[in-house]
């Protein structure tokens, strides 16, 4: 079942990208942050209230709030980054480079869920985990493809994914850290409420939000789907990371699969045309995406 559920979050996390492409294209980044979350929030409570789990808040206790509120720190930062970098860069470079948040993210479950990530120090394991991210980074480097440009500013879509990928790969680490013994639905929730709040914050201090009045039908209907993905993206991956006894690498690295989606849709969709180079770089980081998943079962 939480195999399902991440390759689920995994197909969910591809069509937020898409989305947001689209719908980011007349707004700023920082609308375009607080109002997928909006709608995040929107369908996590309804989630809650349909399900009951408004009745956990009693179970969660001071280290579930810290971590799940510096979870929603990280990802509204993540998605400020990443949304920056899809209005000025193209989502077939730029989403390689988020997918890299792996590093971070996997190297920290290493460290704080050692005996689940490696089967209690199995060195085969250990080994096999290694030399999956090894794969996974050449691959994002083969695939990243960065074309020389005179234009000045051109290359600021890059420094954007990095700090997206870094602050991606904390958010998995706390959001496991923050579901301990609560409901993942009530923690979707509490995390989006946090995004929103920093969004807000700051909207109102860079720009206001006059902008309102002039974002078209077409943003409003694609930032609205990539705000419904995103909360299906967050559930479902939620919900495979709180499953009893599950890898937390092995969940981290199947939404990596999202990686195929998205190539393909940028392809279809956008028109976006890829090397030999970004297909052999694609081909090496699934490579190692599936070797990680199967050691990390």
């Amino acid at each position: 079942m939480w195999m399902l559920l991440a390759l689920l979050a995994a197909l969910f996390t591809s069509l937020t990208a898409i989305f947001a492409k689209i719908g980011i294209r007349d707004v700023s980044s920082n609308f375009a942050t607080l109002y997928r979350t909006f709608i995040v929030t929107i369908c996590s409570a309804l989630i809650c209230l349909v399900t009951g789990s408004f009745a956990g808040l009693q179970h969660f206790t001071w280290q579930n709030y810290l971590f799940l509120g510096l979870s929603g720190v990280a990802t509204w930062l993540s998605w400020l980054c990443y949304n920056r970098a899809i209005k000025s860069g193209q989502v077939s470079r730029v989403a390689p480079i988020d997918k890299s948040s792996f590093v971070v993210a996997n190297l920290l479950f290493l460290l704080f869920f050692f005996d689940e990530t490696t089967h209690a120090g199995d060195p085969l394991t250990i080994c096999m985990l290694v030399l999956s991210m090894a794969l996974m980074l050449a691959g994002t480097l083969l695939m990243l493809d960065r074309k020389p440009t005179a234009e000045k500013g051109a290359g600021a879509w890059l420094v954007y994914a990095v700090l997206s990928a870094v602050f991606a790969g904390l958010v998995s680490l706390l959001v496991k850290l923050g579901l301990r013994g609560v409901s993942s639905n009530v923690g979707t929730l509490l995390r989006s409420l946090v995004v929103i709040v920093f969004s807000a914050g700051m909207l109102s201090f860079r720009e206001g939000f006059g902008e309102v009045k002039t974002v078209t039908r077409r943003s409003w209907l694609f930032l609205t789907l990539s705000g419904m993905a995103t909360g299906g993206a967050w559930l479902c991956e939620y919900a495979a990371l709180n499953a009893p006894g599950v890898n937390p690498v092995a969940v981290n690295s199947v939404g990596k699969l999202a990686i195929l989606p998205t190539m393909l849709f940028c392809r279809i969709v956008l028109g976006e045309r890829f090397t030999k180079k970004t297909l052999a770089g694609l081909s090496v980081l699934v490579a190692g995406i599936v070797l990680i998943i199967v050691f990390g079962l």
